[in-house]
């Protein structure tokens, strides 16, 4: 078998939104990589109501053998099929199809589990939605988590060209921010990051910056003590036990500047828009989310579920194509690592 064949399997996402159109898009024009071949756990029925509206002629083909893909066919769009509760009308969310969006991540992720599958590339979900139908989990990401057979911490880590950051915190408001940010939890995904950038990424030395969190990083303590009591003794340690290279932490208003931030494989972040500002102001429409610390290689486009725009023929699947090719990446790296 070629070894650099790899099956990807792609989640559904929220089916009112723009995930159907930009799967068709991604699928019928992006992959020019023909050892890619993509495999879409969504109903069927949506496809060819959202190729009607996008005048698309991409033949569906639905996948029988769910272990080995021996149904599988080139070029195609290749389904694992599963049913939508209520019909779809595009930007108009419904909370009774919440269940077909969980379900097709939980097919994904036990097809990927019994089957010669590599990666998993989600397509997004309306956290909101999703918690009004009963969902328990924050989100794509600790749900995920929880499938893992793995007892670690996911790490999120966004990335666009040669920039990729880490958020330390993700979606809480800010006021809570300087409570999450503790010692532990820096060293912990710091050195998840660090594992995973060697085997998916092929950086056996990554070379890291932290920011701080304070305005020019707490300034000696007059602008916040968090860099001193925290921050700064978790990068001691990490770079005395572990030996990762590290430096920080650096005022965050200059961590992203070329000079700067070219020097490194990675920049840590105290929360969401501290990491995801650089992201998309560099490349709005390419940035990928990767899931660190899973079972499984996770990706995802940097954008959501686009409901204002679904149904109209204007989505881009950049960010799509984008995230199904760096899961590629990463399982060729995975593989020539073993």
């Amino acid at each position: 078998m070629n070894q650099n064949k790899k099956f990807i399997l792609i989640t559904a996402g929220d089916p009112a939104g723009i995930s159907t159109e930009i799967t068709i898009k991604a699928l019928e024009n992006c992959i020019s990589n023909k050892n890619i071949h993509c495999i879409v756990i969504t109903d069927p029925n949506l496809v060819e109501h959202c190729k009607t509206i996008i005048k698309s002629d991409i033949e569906i083909n639905q996948i029988k053998d769910l272990i080995n893909f021996s149904d599988y066919k080139i070029n195609k769009f290749n389904i694992i099929p599963i049913a939508l509760t209520n019909p779809v009308k595009f930007g108009k969310p419904d909370v009774q199809n919440c269940s077909f969006t969980k379900s097709s991540i939980l097919v994904s992720v036990e097809s990927y589990l019994n089957s010669i599958a590599s990666a998993i590339v989600t397509n997004p979900i309306n956290k909101h939605l999703m918690h009004m139908s009963g969902f328990q989990f924050e989100g794509h990401t600790d749900f995920l988590a929880s499938l893992s057979k793995r007892n670690k911490i996911p790490v999120m880590m966004f990335v666009v060209g040669g920039l990729k950051t880490l958020p330390l915190t993700i979606h809480i408001p800010f006021k809570e921010v300087p409570k999450q940010i503790t010692k532990k939890l820096i060293i912990n995904k710091i050195k998840i990051a660090t594992e995973n950038l060697a085997v998916y990424f092929n950086i056996k030395k990554p070379r890291i910056s932290v920011t701080g969190l304070n305005p020019h990083a707490g300034e000696n303590g007059d602008l916040g003590y968090e860099e001193i009591n925290v921050i700064k003794p978790a990068i001691d340690e990490l770079k005395t036990l572990e030996g990762i290279d590290l430096d920080g932490p650096i005022s965050p208003d200059s961590a992203f500047s070329s000079t700067i931030r070219n020097k490194y494989d990675l920049i840590v972040c105290m929360y969401h828009d501290q990491a995801l500002i650089p992201i998309k102001t560099l490349d709005f429409f390419n940035g990928v989310n990767v899931t660190l610390g899973l079972d499984f290689i996770r990706t995802s486009p940097d954008h959501g579920t686009g409901f204002e725009i679904a149904g109209k023929n204007l989505a881009s699947p950049k960010s799509l194509t984008s995230a199904i090719n760096l899961a590629y990446e990463m399982s060729i790296n995975k593989n020539n690592g073993l």
